[in-house]
């Protein structure tokens, strides 16, 4: 029987302004109409992993610019979500529609015919929105899900969670996201970053269907991060930039992180679908190092490229063998590269 998922939306709240991209011809921080905010040049476009392992920072560059193409060709695909406010809350964001169909643009390759329903609700109605939960799920909750508005909005300046879930037994998926004063000043939660990331993952879970949650942890939470700055920020490179190093501030010139310690990290020996296997790194690695191994493989394939690993994962492929159906190269040659790649974007 297919289970409900869960994926949660963390806080970050620093900002980093970072330069863009180092290499060639022509001007790089370019808006999504193809003008340019500065002079500076823009990367060759990489065709293949060993591209990018001699210009690693061509990876944010190509990643943006295929996603922004694709979001400004595409139309969304969705159909309009249910917003549900409790009755003490005052959203965060108050256009979610507007991040959920730059989300559904990103990946409007693929399938999307979930009804979704956005429940935001600040500590005060915490009970309320588990009774929403309650209901959604009926007989199909499971044990994790009964406190799971209290676990995302612990207390009144603890309430900085959200989690995306999808119904067991027909295409419905419902997101709840906390509200709070603190997140009136984060952008994350004023930006709509959170509620495109929360959608992904509602994508991901129906291009997974039965074989839901076969992917690597980092691939589901790292392609979501991904998705939340590709989407939101798909009009300008340098507002992308920005929020990436938001999301990646962590692991620049990072000591413990080593090229060795990536590659057991993407592809650790006990397999890459037992996500406990990731539990014994810092919680945010999923994020952020996903975030980069999603970024240069959009950056080779574009962004719907991506998501078709959970697709050909729904179909019963494994990962691995998807991963070189969709890239071209073996899982286990690639990894060493991806690793390579990250390691060179971190230490530059």
């Amino acid at each position: 029987m297919k289970i409900a998922s869960k994926h949660f939306g963390l806080l970050i709240t620093s900002l980093i302004l970072v330069s863009g991209c180092s290499a060639s011809s022509d001007s790089e921080n370019q808006l999504a109409d193809g003008t340019s905010s500065t002079s500076a040049p823009i990367p060759p476009e990489p065709t293949s992993l060993q591209d990018l392992v001699e210009n690693s920072d061509a990876a944010a560059y190509w990643a943006w610019k295929k996603s922004s193409q694709k979001i400004l060709n595409s139309v969304s695909i969705i159909k309009t979500a249910i917003i549900e406010i409790g009755p003490n809350t005052t959203p965060d964001y108050l256009n979610p529609q507007i991040a959920i169909d730059l989300a559904s643009k990103l990946y409007s390759d693929h399938k999307q015919n979930q009804e979704l329903t956005y429940i935001y609700y600040q500590h005060e109605d915490t009970a309320w929105a588990q009774r929403k939960l309650n209901d959604f799920l009926g007989k199909y909750i499971q044990d994790w899900q009964k406190e799971q508005a209290q676990s995302s909005c612990r207390a009144k300046d603890d309430c900085f969670g959200a989690v995306a879930i999808t119904h067991p037994k027909k295409p419905a998926g419902i997101v709840l996201v906390s509200a709070s004063d603190a997140g009136k000043e984060d952008v994350n939660h004023t930006s709509g970053t959170l509620e495109a990331h929360e959608y992904t993952h509602i994508i991901q879970d129906e291009s997974q269907g039965r074989f839901l949650g076969q992917v690597p942890r980092w691939q589901a939470e790292g392609e979501a991060m991904f998705a939340q700055a590709a989407s939101i920020y798909h009009l300008d490179f340098l507002s992308y930039t920005v929020e990436r190093e938001r999301i990646i501030k962590e692991l620049i010139k990072n000591p413990e992180i080593s090229q060795s310690w990536l590659i057991e990290f993407i592809n650790p020996d006990p397999g890459l679908t037992r996500w406990e296997v990731w539990d014994k790194y810092p919680g945010w690695r999923v994020y952020d190092i996903g975030m980069l191994v999603t970024e240069i493989l959009a950056s080779l394939k574009g962004p719907e490229s991506t998501m078709r690993l959970s697709l050909e994962v729904g179909n019963g492929l494994s990962y691995q063998k998807a991963f070189e159906k969709i890239y071209g190269i073996p899982w286990e040659t690639a990894v060493p590269l991806l690793a390579q790649i990250i390691y060179n974007q971190i230490n530059s």
